[in-house]
């Protein structure tokens, strides 16, 4: 802006700042470091890195869109162990496919003693046991599986629910990830959800006749907080544990 332009303007901001206060109207000044936004490691140092914030955003909704085997449960249950780094955080794993392993959750670093599962007889069951959890704000982290689960009719439904859950999920310091599948997601969910990111596993990792792992990318489709487009490969190993690294 030139000098002549900025004077006027300064002259201007201050009559209407005699006129209707000093708050009605007033310049921004730029930080010297914006404050990173609450977030959950996703394990995987490159993701983190390509997300802007270090990770999954706590009090809103993310999507992880991924076929089965594709590596989604199990980066799923690695954010969910980074949650429970935290002394005393409490964990859920709302389990509507009814495919939820405790096991394979252990192996992936989480704390089974801190670990909620639930298991809705319904998808109507399954959204609302999910407000009333995120509401209560007791929860560092929430998957919710079992989106293709439901049927397409549900669509309504689900867009009253996940409005509602997108508002209220901005009052607490949950984060919130729903997995889906590549042929069955929400529209709703799509637009509230605050980050998306879309899982492709690539080549299985083997030794001999056993599978040992394998090597994934994650697409980032979406970010409100930070700059989609962005592919990251990763890679997960099987060995007693579940571990992951970038590759």
């Amino acid at each position: 802006m030139s000098t002549h332009r900025q004077r006027k303007l300064e002259t201007v901001v201050t009559r209407l700042q005699v006129q209707y206060g000093p708050q009605a109207i007033r310049k921004t000044v730029t930080p010297a470091r914006w404050p990173p936004a609450p977030h959950i490691s996703t394990t995987f140092a490159e993701l983190d890195a390509a997300l802007g914030i270090g990770g999954l955003p706590n009090g809103r909704i993310s999507e992880l869109v991924g076929p089965a085997t594709s590596g989604k449960v199990t980066l799923a249950a690695k954010v969910l162990s980074a949650a429970h780094r935290e002394p005393e955080t409490l964990v859920a794993w709302l389990d509507l496919s009814r495919t939820c392993d405790p096991e394979y959750l252990y192996r992936c670093g989480l704390d089974l003693d801190r670990l909620l599962i639930v298991r809705p007889e319904d998808p109507a069951g399954a959204l609302a046991i999910t407000l009333h959890l995120v509401e209560s704000n007791t929860l560092a982290a929430l998957v919710f599986d079992g989106l293709a689960d439901m049927a397409a009719d549900l669509e309504a439904v689900l867009a009253g629910t996940l409005e509602r859950l997108a508002t209220s999920v901005t009052l607490t310091e949950t984060a919130v990830l729903f997995l889906s599948e590549p042929h069955a997601q929400s529209r709703t969910l799509a637009h509230v959800a605050a980050v998306r990111l879309a899982i492709h596993r690539e080549r299985w990792i083997t030794r001999g006749p056993d599978v040992r792992g394998y090597e994934a990318r994650v697409e980032i489709l979406k970010h409100k907080l930070g700059q989609a487009g962005a592919a990251v490969p990763i890679r997960i190993t099987f060995d007693g544990t579940v571990n992951g690294t970038g590759l």
